[in-house]
């Protein structure tokens, strides 16, 4: 599913003694959505006064359906911009989520290892390396702490 999806479940309105959908009250959230290039979809429900906005399977905002404007730009509504705003916010939580887990992902599956078909390593494997002699070895051996007294 794609990140710049959005799902808003909305349920009906009380309001004047009538209980209907109004989408219409959902319009300057959808117009402002669709402006920074989501995919807005609307999805009627049976519970009264109920407003969600789901990305990718999470409940990104909740509200009351009635605390929206009816048929007002996103500019004017203030639910409206907090809204939007936490649809934006969890876009870039779900980005920055998504890489961490590509990457550890990455680690996870030794793609930074060498393989067979990269380049060859030129780094001796294994190396002899003989532990150093001490001054009573010298003396032993080559005599050169003797001869300096």
């Amino acid at each position: 599913m794609s990140f710049q999806y959005v799902t808003i479940y909305y349920g009906p309105c009380d309001s004047f003694n009538t209980v209907i959908h109004k989408p219409q009250k959902l319009r300057g959230l959808r117009d402002h959505l669709l402006k920074l290039g989501y995919r807005v979809d609307y999805v009627p429900v049976q519970f009264v006064n109920y407003c969600m906005l789901e990305m990718c399977g999470h409940e990104v905002f909740r509200c009351n359906i009635q605390n929206l404007s009816f048929n007002t730009p996103s500019n004017l509504d203030p639910v409206c911009q907090r809204a939007i705003q936490a649809v934006v916010d969890s876009t870039a939580k779900f980005l920055r989520a998504r890489r961490y887990l590509w990457f550890w992902k990455l680690l996870e599956d030794q793609i930074f290892k060498r393989g067979e078909y990269l380049p060859k390593n030129y780094w001796p494997a294994e190396t002899e390396i003989k532990p150093f002699a001490n001054c009573l070895d010298c003396v032993n051996c080559c005599g050169i702490l003797a001869r300096r007294k």
